[in-house]
C-alpha cells in the first residue's frame, strides 16, 4: 500500500497575505474576528457514544482516511481564479493548474467557497501514486453561508453545485484534467444502519490508506472547532495522541580526563534519551505528562532518518502494557492535542468499542433508524392532513364577498 501522507502541491502563502486571506475567511464564515482554523475536530468514540447518539439519532458514516485534513478555498483574486488549501495549523497554499466550474459552464470558476476535505495517495492498479482530494462537507460556497445547514443539505450543495460540473470538465477534457495537481473525489457517505457494507465492501477496496471511522451527525449544523457530535473511532490499539516531543539526552563524564577539565562531562547525543512526552494546555502552553518508550532498535531508526526529532509534534499509541509508543511524526501540527482531547482518547482507549462490538449492536442501531424514520413520516402525514383541513374550512375568496 502507498504511504498515507502526501505533499501538499501548492505554494505557501507568506504570513501577511496568509493572515489577509484568513480574514477573508472569517468573513466569509460569519466569525467575525476569529481567524483560527475553522474546521471541525472529531471527538474519539467511546461506548457511551453507542447509547447516547448513534440509538438516538440518524448519523451517516464514512472510512477515515489517513492523509492531510485540509479545507480548500476557492476565491477570485484579480479576476482570476485561485484555490488555496488551508492546513490545520491555519497555513495556506496556492494550488495553481486546478480548475472547479460552476454549474454555468466550463469557463467560470467559484469565487466564494470553502469545502471540507482532506489530501490522500491513492495507489491504482497499475502501481501508480496518484494525489487525491476528498471531499466530504461544504462550509459555503457562491457566497453562500451553509454551516447552519444539516448535512444532507451541505453534501446536496457540494455534489450538485461544485462536483458535479467538476465531473462533467474531467470527461469533456481528460487530458487537461489528468494534469491537475490532485484529483478531487466526493466521500461517500452511508447511513449509519449500513455498517457491515463499510466494513466488508468500501474498505476492502479502498486505493489509499485509511485507520477507522468518521460518524457524522445527519441534523446537526457544521461546528467550528471540537464537536461533541462528531466521532471518530479506531480499533483501540489504533487510538493515538499528538504530543510534543522533548528528548532529554544523558551527561556523560570522561574518567580519563582531570576533573578540572571544562570538557570533562557533555552531552551524549549518541545516546538513548529520556523521551518526554507534552500535552496542549492552551494560554499555558505545553505542560509534561508521560514518557515515550522506544526500545534501542527504533532509537537507531529514528537517529537514522537524520532529522531533527526534538520539539517535534509525535503521534504515539499506548502498548498493551499501558506505555506509550512511538507511531510517526505529525508535521502537519504545531502543538500537540489538547488536554481535554488526551483524556477524551484515553476514555476511549479504555472504554473502547471493537469492531465486533460495533458489527453485533447494528441491528439494534437500524431498528432504531427506521423507528425514527416511521415517526417522521407519520409527523409529516398528520401535519400534511392538518393543513388540508384547515384550507377545507378556509372560506374562498368569493364567499368572503
Amino acid at each position: 500500500m502507498a504511504g498515507s501522507v502526501p505533499d501538499i502541491p501548492g505554494i505557501l502563502a507568506p504570513p501577511h497575505v496568509a493572515h489577509a486571506l484568513q480574514r477573508r475567511v472569517a468573513t466569509l464564515l460569519g466569525r467575525g474576528n476569529n481567524t483560527s482554523f475553522p474546521g471541525s475536530q472529531p471527538v474519539s468514540f467511546s461506548r457511551r457514544h453507542l447509547k447516547e447518539n448513534l440509538m438516538n439519532e440518524d448519523y451517516y458514516v464514512c472510512e477515515k482516511s489517513d492523509g492531510i485534513r485540509c479545507l480548500m478555498y476557492l476565491c477570485e483574486e484579480n479576476r482570476e481564479e485561485r484555490v488555496y488549501l488551508i492546513t490545520r495549523k491555519n497555513e495556506y497554499y496556492l494550488v495553481e493548474g486546478l480548475h472547479f466550474p460552476t454549474t454555468q459552464g466550463p469557463e467560470t470558476f467559484h469565487k466564494d467557497g470553502i469545502i471540507d476535505g482532506e489530501l490522500v495517495i491513492s495507489k491504482q492498479d497499475d502501481g501508480r501514486e496518484e494525489t487525491k482530494y476528498l471531499m466530504f462537507d461544504c462550509l459555503a460556497l457562491h457566497n453562500k453561508l451553509l454551516t447552519g445547514r444539516n448535512l444532507d443539505k451541505r453534501l446536496g450543495y457540494l455534489r450538485e453545485y461544485l462536483f458535479l460540473p467538476y465531473m462533467r470538465l474531467c470527461e469533456e477534457f481528460p487530458d487537461d484534467t489528468a494534469e491537475f495537481p490532485f484529483q478531487a473525489r466526493f466521500k461517500d457517505m452511508e447511513r449509519a444502519s449500513a455498517l457491515s457494507k463499510i466494513f466488508h465492501e468500501v474498505l476492502p477496496r479502498l486505493k489509499h490508506v485509511s485507520d477507522g471511522l468518521i460518524f457524522t451527525s445527519r441534523w446537526s449544523p457544521y461546528k467550528f472547532g471540537t464537536d461533541e457530535k462528531l466521532l471518530k473511532w479506531k480499533p483501540a490499539e489504533e487510538n493515538t495522541v499528538d504530543f510534543l516531543l522533548i528528548l532529554e539526552f544523558p551527561q556523560y563524564t570522561d574518567p580519563d580526563l582531570p576533573e578540572d577539565d571544562e570538557d570533562r562531562t557533555y552531552t551524549a547525543y549518541d545516546w538513548k534519551p529520556i523521551c518526554h512526552l507534552y500535552i496542549w494546555e492552551g494560554g499555558k502552553g505545553h505542560s509534561p505528562y508521560e514518557n515515550l518508550y522506544i526500545t534501542d532498535e527504533e532509537w537507531d531508526k529514528l537517529k537514522a532518518l537524520e532529522e531533527p526529532l526534538h520539539e517535534r509534534i509525535v503521534e504515539a499509541y499506548r502498548d498493551k502494557e499501558n506505555r506509550w509508543r512511538y507511531m510517526r511524526f505529525r508535521d502537519d501540527k504545531d502543538t500537540g492535542n489538547y488536554v481535554s482531547t488526551v483524556e477524551k482518547v484515553i476514555e476511549s482507549i479504555n472504554d473502547s468499542v471493537s469492531k465486533e462490538e460495533l458489527l453485533a449492536a447494528w441491528p439494534d442501531v437500524r431498528a432504531r433508524w427506521k423507528e425514527r424514520e416511521r415517526e417522521q413520516g407519520g409527523l409529516k402525514r398528520a401535519n400534511s392532513a392538518a393543513q388540508h383541513q384547515g384550507e377545507a374550512k378556509r372560506p374562498k375568496q368569493d364567499d368572503q364577498h
